[in-house]
């Protein structure tokens, strides 16, 4: 009768495992570096999206804002000029009526609206810079 060869074949399978072991980890390593690589990558493309959709934010941001102020511009302009029409009207009214005392009062009231209506136009731009 024969007898086993156990040790030989102890050693083989113990070579076999080894090596599945060895392969297995290479594969395992393989697979980790790939995921690694398509994480890295797709952080770089949301990162660089991310960026991209700031900075057209930002822009827009800054049109809105561009027109924001010329609108205010232009309505202080206009409140500007239509209330010294008014405050032209009335001295005019003030110049044509008869009576000196309720001249000269309308008169001072169109000059103090002048300024008033001024400075506050002024400081209106001045806030719209």
């Amino acid at each position: 009768m024969t007898t086993p060869k156990t040790p030989s074949a102890a050693k083989a399978a113990t070579d076999a495992a080894a090596k599945a072991a060895t392969d297995a980890t290479d594969a395992a390593q393989k697979v980790a570096a790939s995921a690694t690589q398509a994480a890295t990558r797709a952080t770089e493309e949301l990162s660089k999206a991310v960026d991209d959709t700031t900075a057209r934010v930002n822009d827009f941001n800054g049109k809105i804002v561009d027109a924001a102020k010329q609108s205010g511009n232009l309505a202080v302009d206009t409140y500007e000029k239509t209330v010294f029409s008014l405050l032209d009207l009335q001295e005019k009214f003030a110049e044509a009526t008869p009576v000196e005392w309720v001249a000269d009062l309308a008169k001072a009231q169109v000059s103090f609206a002048r300024e008033l209506t001024a400075t506050t136009a002024t400081t209106a731009r001045d806030l719209l810079k």
